[in-house]
C-alpha cells in the first residue's frame, strides 16, 4: 500500500530539527522555514491515507464483494518460483545457515499476514530471486526496493522475532524461460546474447551455448557463489509495527466508506 502516512523519514527529521529552533535552540525559523513546519505540523494532526493506498483498498474491495481475482503472471515471477530452492541453497551455504527447512505456515494476527521463507534462532530470512544481473543489487548499501522494508517488518512481528534479513540471489535462469526468450532470436551472436544475460554458472552456461549456439565463441564469465548474493539486515522497531497498524486501521476506515 504505497504512500506515507504523516510525515516522511527525513520530513520528520526537519520537522524535529524546526521544533527544537521555534523552542529557542539555535537560529531563529526563516518565513520559509515557518511555513514548511507548519506544513508538516498540519500533516501530523490530520494524517491522510496516500492515494496509492486508496487505490489499493479499491481493488481489494471489488476482488473481495464480487469474488474475482487477476492473477499476475510474468517472467519474472516465474523465475522467482522457479528458483526458489536454488536461492535457499545459496542462502545456506553463503550465509552458514545450516539444515533449516522452507516455512509453509501462513501467519496473520489482527493487521497482518505473511509467510516468510526461512527461520534460525530469533531471525527470519526471506530469498528474493533476482532476473539478471541488472536487477541485481550487488553493490547497493540500501535495499532499493523500500515496500521489502516493510515486508520485514511483517514478517518480524508475525513471527515474534528482533531480527531479519531480505536476501536477494541471483540464480541460473531455468531451461524453458531461456527458450521462450531464444523464441524469436535467430542469429547466432543475438542467442549467444541472450544465454549470457540469463546464466551465471559455467557449467550451465556450456550446456546452454551447447544446445542454442553451438558455433559461438562468448567469452563468458562466471560470476562467483558469494558474489551472486546480497543481504540487507533489520532490525525490529516498534515504531514501524505502530505505524503499520494505524496504517491498517486507517484502510479499514476508508474500505467501511466505500461500502
Amino acid at each position: 500500500m504505497a504512500g506515507n502516512i504523516g510525515l516522511t523519514d527525513i520530513q520528520q527529521a526537519e520537522y524535529d530539527e524546526f521544533k527544537k529552533r521555534k523552542n529557542g535552540e539555535g537560529k531563529p525559523l526563516t518565513p520559509k522555514m515557518e511555513e514548511t513546519f507548519a506544513l508538516y505540523q498540519n500533516k501530523i494532526d490530520k494524517p491522510e491515507l496516500p492515494q496509492g493506498a486508496k487505490t489499493y483498498c479499491k481493488k481489494w474491495l471489488k476482488e473481495y464483494l464480487y469474488k474475482r481475482r487477476t492473477d499476475i503472471q510474468s517472467k519474472y515471477i516465474t523465475k522467482g518460483n522457479e528458483t526458489e530452492e536454488s536461492g535457499f541453497t545459496l542462502m545456506c551455504l553463503e550465509l552458514k545457515l545450516g539444515m533449516v527447512y522452507k516455512n509453509e505456515q501462513y501467519r496473520e494476527n489482527d493487521s497482518m499476514t505473511g509467510t516468510w521463507d526461512l527461520k534460525v534462532p530469533d531471525e527470519v530470512l526471506d530469498n528474493k530471486s533476482c532476473w539478471s544481473l541488472d536487477t541485481f543489487p550487488m553493490f547497493e548499501i540500501v535495499n532499493p526496493k523500500t515496500e521489502y522494508d516493510w515486508q520485514m517488518d511483517v514478517y518480524m512481528e508475525l513471527a515474534e522475532v528482533s531480527k531479519a534479513r531480505l536476501c536477494y540471489t541471483l540464480n541460473d535462469t531455468p531451461e524453458i524461460l531461456i527458450q521462450k526468450e531464444l523464441r524469436w532470436v535467430d542469429a547466432p551472436e543475438d542467442r549467444i546474447r541472450v544465454i549470457n544475460n540469463m546464466v551465471f554458472t559455467r557449467p550451465y552456461f556450456e550446456a546452454m551455448r551447447n544446445k542454442y549456439a553451438p558455433e559461438s565463441d562468448l567469452d563468458f564469465v562466471e560470476i562467483p557463489q558469494n558474489k551472486r548474493i546480497k543481504t540487507f539486515s533489520y532490525i525490529k522497531d516498534p515504531v514501524r509495527i505502530y505505524r503499520i497498524r494505524e496504517r491498517v486501521k486507517m484502510c479499514n476506515s476508508y474500505i467501511n466508506s466505500l461500502i
